[in-house]
């Protein structure tokens, strides 16, 4: 987004020439494509009605401007802090025929900068943001640092000034540290991501903006939200100087052969909520059905930027887009500074077809990319080359796109290149000016866009994690003692990776040859995160990311002993129990492993076991277990199930003898007329009453020392004996239990087997 360049519809669609004599073979991917209609397939994502406020808030206040004629101007003046400012007008349409300079004061400095050029905008929204009320005509944003006082001046060439001018001043907020505007720590190496993907994690963030932690990709599992922490992503690289000689080889062996799809890793990026995006600002976005090209953008901001001040840069564009322009979002589906790291840009997700307001006429079915810089005058540089070559592939490759092919594009609106409806066939990673009347990406970025595509091809593919040995894990996080291995799939030819890196917690501990498909690491108990990094011979990489605790730590001796009588049938020499215990461990319980009275596990998620116990005295022992596989002490406790027979209880009332073998003790005691009772007094510290089910079988209350607890229906279409129906845990001590017969109509016979208790 610079200055506008007079091209001709014809010569849009030339050829482009490798840039820096680097000679790159570019595919046609057969039949040509024709772009769908600009709302084709279109979803639209509402503003979040939660969204929450920014961790840096940003701030916009606006001077007005006064002119007459051809002119006008803004005369030096102080005020409120701020670090990036434009100039907008009222009409969109309007766009003034004019020299737009401004000045800044800086803070640090006290000195007024010399005066610096802006230029219209060249992008913008289609379809229904296009046409929104709100929207303001503006020149592109520049960033200035922190600034308190600004001059402008204007001086028009045609037949006047739009209505509504006025210098619109965005304060970006402090960066966490004290830093103003973006304005650098200089204690503070910035972060850095690698152009690669994967969940990026450790402990604490590093100073300055730290990358979040985004979806895993699919060929590993996702951890849990508890288990994800920020990433540390070490110092950041040098970037070039601005103005110095490109450090981008002259020449390169990548000559595609296939329109086979590259399916690259997204690289990694710093989130909306690491930079701290306003969503509270943001309006209703909308999605695609897919990305068939990617363009590639500059600001066209200063190239004088520390990386350090990037988040905030990126804050003051999205309030521009805006507050000052009237759009739904920033403009751009993904920002990138200087030294190559990518900035999550319009809301809706990295790896969706979001339609940004980036290309006017080429918004819905595309992708954009800016570059922060002016490209015009700065060289490129392999950082940012190498992750723009790794976004093409990742995002193009979704969808089963070659970024070497080619696709015939349709305009969805008129610009100042094209108008609605013009075909015309270019390259799958094109600049900005392949599409509208415009010197973006700038000549020295557009002329390496060949080159970017050959490096498309480059990349390591089929990354997935296979196993990690050496303990246990849960919902994706794994739990050892001190050692680890890992082990990976790769589908790059081992001669094409040129290194394995293998990091713990951002630091590289060992680096494999490309052949190695498996890793051991030592691990300090806690929780780490380890990380697999393939490097291409290319340079580019990609990321295997596992969250991984060290832990020497047995898990608690488990508590909470209890044992209670279950329902079920009963016999002699088995009687259904539920054996309650419970243990905690420092990192992750795996589990529990019952001795006594059987063998038997539990999972950790487990409070209780069921088994069976003879009546009489049993021991109950269970051992706790961690996922590392560390074991904890082992935990006894002994209890009595105790039979108290019919017999043994007070009748209220007369109550028939039974007898057979089916009756527990050969005995039971059936009645059949109302208000009949059977009492039992025990001490103990759970009870279970035992009946016949049948079909005759009618309704008892049950009452626990003189309150009514239950009503049970003893119906039953086969004939059960001996059934535990009624269960309750007590409090240790002397209780009373009474069950009374209803007289249930039709069906008032119960039978009673007794009452079992545990000691």
């Amino acid at each position: 987004m610079q200055r506008r360049v007079a091209i001709g519809i014809g010569a849009a669609v030339a050829v482009l020439a490798a840039g820096g004599g680097v000679a790159v073979l570019t595919l046609t991917s057969g039949p040509a494509e024709t772009a769908a209609a600009a709302q084709d397939g279109v979803t639209v994502l509402p503003p979040d009605p939660n969204a929450e406020p920014p961790r840096i808030p940003t701030d916009l206040h606006t001077v007005d401007i006064a002119g007459s004629g051809g002119s006008a101007e803004v005369p030096q003046r102080d005020t409120k802090r701020f670090s990036l400012l434009g100039v907008t007008w009222a009409d969109p349409k309007d766009k003034p025929e004019a020299s737009i300079e401004v000045r800044t004061r800086g803070v640090k400095s006290g000195k007024w900068s010399d005066w610096q050029a802006l230029e219209p905008s060249d992008i913008g929204p289609d379809g229904a943001e296009a046409a929104a009320t709100a929207r303001r005509g503006g020149t592109e944003p520049l960033w200035v640092g922190p600034a308190d006082g600004v001059a402008a001046r204007i001086a028009g060439s045609g037949s006047g000034l739009p209505a509504g001018l006025r210098l619109d001043l965005i304060d970006p907020g402090t960066e966490p540290g004290g830093r103003g505007g973006g304005e650098p720590d200089p204690s503070a190496s910035a972060p850095a991501p690698e152009p690669s993907t994967g969940t990026p994690e450790s402990s604490e963030p590093a100073p300055g903006p730290s990358a979040e932690p985004e979806a895993p990709p699919a060929s590993q599992p996702a951890p849990p939200p508890s288990a994800i922490v920020p990433p540390s992503l070490g110092p950041a690289p040098s970037a070039p100087a601005s103005t110095g000689p490109s450090t981008v080889p002259t020449t390169t062996t990548v000559v595609p052969t296939s329109t086979v799809p590259v399916k690259a890793q997204f690289p990694l990026y710093y989130s909306r909520r690491t930079w701290s995006a306003d969503e509270r600002i943001v309006g209703s976005i909308e999605v695609a059905k897919e990305v068939k090209l990617l363009w590639v953008h500059h600001t066209a901001t200063t190239n004088s930027y520390e990386c350090t001040e990037s988040p905030a840069i990126v804050r003051g564009i999205q309030a521009y887009h805006v507050k000052s322009n009237g759009w739904s979002d920033v403009g751009y589906n993904y920002l990138m500074d200087k030294c190559g790291r990518l900035y999550e840009g319009r809301r809706g997700g990295v790896e969706n077809a979001v339609v940004g307001a980036h290309t006017q006429g080429f918004n819905t079915n595309y992708a954009a990319v800016s570059v922060i810089g002016n490209y015009e005058s700065a060289k490129s540089n392999p950082a940012i080359e190498l992750t723009i070559a790794q976004l093409a592939a990742a995002r193009l490759g979704k969808y089963n796109y070659n970024p070497t092919s080619k696709v015939t594009v349709v305009a969805g609106s008129t610009n100042g290149k094209y108008k609605a409806g013009t075909r015309v066939t270019l390259p799958r990673v094109s600049g900005h000016r392949d599409a509208d009347a415009t010197a973006c990406p700038g000549a020295n970025l557009y002329s390496r866009l060949a080159a970017i595509r050959g490096a498309s091809q480059q990349m390591i593919t089929g990354l997935a994690l296979r196993s990690v040995t050496g303990g246990g894990s849960a919902g994706g996080v794994w739990f050892v003692r001190n050692k680890a291995q890992l082990t990976w799939s790769l589908t790059t030819p081992a001669a094409q990776v040129a290194r394995i890196e293998v990091q713990v917690d951002g630091k590289t501990v060992s680096t494999l040859p490309g052949t190695a498909l498996t890793a051991a690491v030592t691990l300090t108990p806690g929780k780490h995160t380890v990380v697999i990094r393939p490097v291409h011979v290319s340079g580019s990489s990609a990321r295997l990311t596992a969250t991984i605790w060290g832990d020497v730590t047995a898990p608690s001796t488990p508590g909470g002993l209890a044992v209670g009588l279950s329902t079920g049938t009963v016999s002699k020499t088995a009687v259904p129990v539920v054996f309650g215990f419970s243990a905690a461990d420092n990192a992750g319980l795996g589990g529990y492993v019952i001795s006594r009275p059987r063998a038997g596990s539990a999972p950790a998620t487990a409070r209780s076991w069921a088994t069976t116990a003879r009546l009489g005295a049993t021991t109950y022992t269970v051992t706790a277990r961690d996922l590392a596989g560390n074991v904890g002490r082992t935990a006894s406790v002994s209890r009595s199930v105790l039979l108290s027979s019919e017999g043994s209880a007070k009748k209220t009332g007369t109550w028939s003898k039974k007898s057979g073998n089916g009756y527990l003790g050969d005995k039971a005691l059936s009645a059949r007329t109302k208000n009949r009772k059977l009492a039992w007094t025990f001490t103990g510290r759970s009870a279970a009453l035992l009946f016949t089910k049948n079909s005759s079988s009618g309704k008892v209350a049950i009452y626990v020392d003189g309150k009514k607890l239950s009503t049970v229906d003893l119906k039953s279409k086969k004939t059960l004996n001996r059934q535990a129906v009624w269960t309750r845990s007590l409090p240790y001590g002397k209780h009373k239990i009474e069950i009374v017969v209803l007289g249930t109509s039709g069906r008032p016979t119960v039978i009673s087997d007794g009452l079992l208790y545990v000691k």
